[in-house]
């Protein structure tokens, strides 16, 4: 029996088998896709451990990027 992982809302979910090794996601990826995915990575575990909610994530999102857009506008 395949075993499937859970996808985003709208995206397909493919058995474990049919996933890019980790390896080859290292050699394939650049550096910032690799920063992209490990960060994705991170975020769905903590949400799906109960770590933090999905709505405290997008609020400490929000947070960062007006200081981001403050720092920006002051540049």
């Amino acid at each position: 029996m395949a075993m499937t992982m859970r996808a985003p809302q709208g995206e397909s979910t493919l058995p474990i088998s049919e996933f890019i090794g980790y390896e080859e996601a290292l050699e394939v990826l650049s550096s910032d896709e690799r920063f992209k995915s490990t960060v994705y990575a991170m975020n769905t575990m903590l949400i799906e451990k109960g770590i933090y909610t999905a709505e405290e994530f997008r609020y400490h999102f929000r947070q960062a990027a007006q200081g981001h857009l403050r720092r920006r506008i002051k540049a």
